[in-house]
């Protein structure tokens, strides 16, 4: 994994109500373009990590560039990032002025991330415990290889620097999902007490001083470098974006002007994303200057800007892309596919192939695909049998009313 890659806990958000169209409501839980939104993300980063990251160097030297050039997918973790502070941002946003506002949300996130992701954690240990006891100097784990247990059951991996290689391949995509649940701590408080006018000059700020914030880390700081990429401080840029939209679009004249002026949103798409052309030797290198003071912001944006074209022009080809069934049902279950397909990767290619994840030849191919086939099918598994029962218990806490009154 690179020093950008990163997951996007990007739990998939239960429906709360029906909504027939973007443009007549400010309610966006139901549109399932959000769902392909979810599905690109999830697919961007499974591309860094099983093609970007991968051993191609091999192939010849086009090809191999052309790989090495997938490694961006690391930016579908801020697509995530956009996407969990538009929708969390708006539902607390809608349920502000709810008695029940706090419980609710939390025990809501409760059912949502806790279960899957603390049964991650148990069979780490199970396996740990196992290779230390049952098959001692079998398998290349340590007693502190354990250590890491208490920092991810509190969400706080994103403060450590230091893993041994297995706590790498099982855990190391997890910070991100630290820095939303890091998210999912302050902003409640922020939506329920501060004034819509400031909230909306705190996210500003946030947005503006989050990029002078990487850089002072990444040049001044002992542990800079990783400080500037995991944690959530330096991360906040595009959670601020993502609410920011949230409160815009509970305003009807934001609606209304975009839904009518679709030729200025898409200009304005145009030009992000040559702008991340322009960046992709930064984006696609190890992290420098350049891609924090720059380039983690304009991504930001960039990802904003794609949320709003889908949501105001359902019509439109980026709309109906991501209404496919398949990117939408790869959304659906993203949050557990996000956990287990790197370590899925590394360890079927360590154990079939004794061998780091290859796509230069046609064995590493068809191990990559195995993984990838594998991490979907238990990812819909988990989802049918084990989150979505979990989520609908979790619904029974309402703003309206706690749950059982």
């Amino acid at each position: 994994m690179t020093n950008h890659t990163a997951k996007a806990a990007g739990p998939s958000i239960l429906i709360e109500r029906e909504t027939k169209s973007p443009l007549l409501s400010t309610n966006p839980y139901r549109i399932p373009e959000l769902d392909g939104l979810r599905g690109l993300a999830i697919l961007l980063v499974i591309i860094c990590h099983y093609v970007g990251e991968s051993v191609h160097t091999p192939l010849d030297f086009p090809i191999h560039q052309l790989l090495s050039a997938t490694i961006v997918g690391w930016s579908g973790v801020d697509l995530f990032f956009v996407l969990s502070g538009f929708l969390i941002g708006g539902i607390l946003l809608d349920a502000r002025s709810s008695p029940h506002y706090f419980q609710t949300f939390y025990m809501r996130r409760v059912y949502r991330i806790l279960p899957i992701y603390y049964s991650w954690i148990l069979i780490y240990g199970v396996l740990i415990s196992a290779g230390l006891w049952l098959l001692p100097g079998r398998f290349p784990v340590s007693p502190k290889d354990l250590l890491q247990i208490p920092l991810h059951l509190f969400f706080l991996q994103n403060l450590t620097y230091s893993l041994t290689p297995f706590q790498w391949i099982w855990f190391s995509v997890t910070w991100s999902l630290a820095v939303e649940e890091q998210f999912y701590m302050l902003a409640p408080p922020l939506i329920r007490f501060l004034s819509e006018r400031k909230l909306v000059y705190f996210l500003g700020a946030t947005v503006c001083l989050t990029p002078l914030l990487r850089a002072f880390a990444f040049r001044y700081l002992s542990e800079g470098y990783y400080v500037s990429v995991f944690t959530m401080p330096c991360r906040a840029d595009a959670l601020a974006c993502g609410v920011l939209l949230a409160i815009a679009w509970r305003r009807k004249t934001v609606r209304e002007f975009l839904s009518k002026h679709p030729q200025l949103l898409m200009r304005v798409q145009l030009i992000l994303f040559f702008g991340f052309g322009l960046l992709l030797w930064w984006l696609a290198h190890p992290v420098s200057l350049v891609t924090l003071f720059i380039g983690y912001t304009w991504v930001a944006f960039l990802y904003s800007c794609l949320l709003l074209v889908t949501l105001t022009q359902p019509r439109g080809s980026i709309a109906k892309v991501m209404r496919w069934k398949a990117l939408r049902g790869l959304g659906t279950i993203s949050y557990c596919v996000y956990l287990i397909h790197f370590a899925a990767n590394h360890l079927l290619h360590r154990f079939l192939l004794h061998a780091r994840p290859q796509v230069y030849n046609p064995q590493g191919v068809a191990v990559t695909l195995l993984a990838f086939a594998l991490t979907l099918s238990a990812a819909t598994v988990s989802w049918h049998f084990f989150e979505k029962p979990l989520i609908r218990r979790g619904h029974r806490y309402s703003y309206s009313s706690a749950a059982g009154e």
